[in-house]
């Protein structure tokens, strides 16, 4: 009797705990990195969403040729959207 009552008082906790606890999810901030906002300006670009010259400042480029940043893009392309 005595283990059935630890088990009873074991389980009511198990379970307390268990609906107490909130996903690793939850607990993200929905801050988007730098890569991330990297990866939406060139995938921005190549829609034509934005403006090369736009896209060069905006990602900081020292470069202002076009074939520059189509090489910095390219590493986005095929990048899988992680968030």
């Amino acid at each position: 009797m005595k283990h059935f009552l630890s088990l009873v008082v074991f389980a009511v906790f198990m379970s307390g705990c268990t609906k107490n606890t909130s996903p690793v999810s939850s607990l993200k901030t929905n801050v988007i990195s730098e890569t991330q906002r990297q990866r939406n300006l060139c995938l921005d670009w190549y829609a034509y969403r934005i403006e090369t010259e736009k896209a060069i400042s905006d990602l900081n480029l020292k470069t202002e040729k076009e074939s520059d940043l189509m090489v910095y893009c390219e590493f986005f392309k095929n990048v899988a959207d992680t968030n």
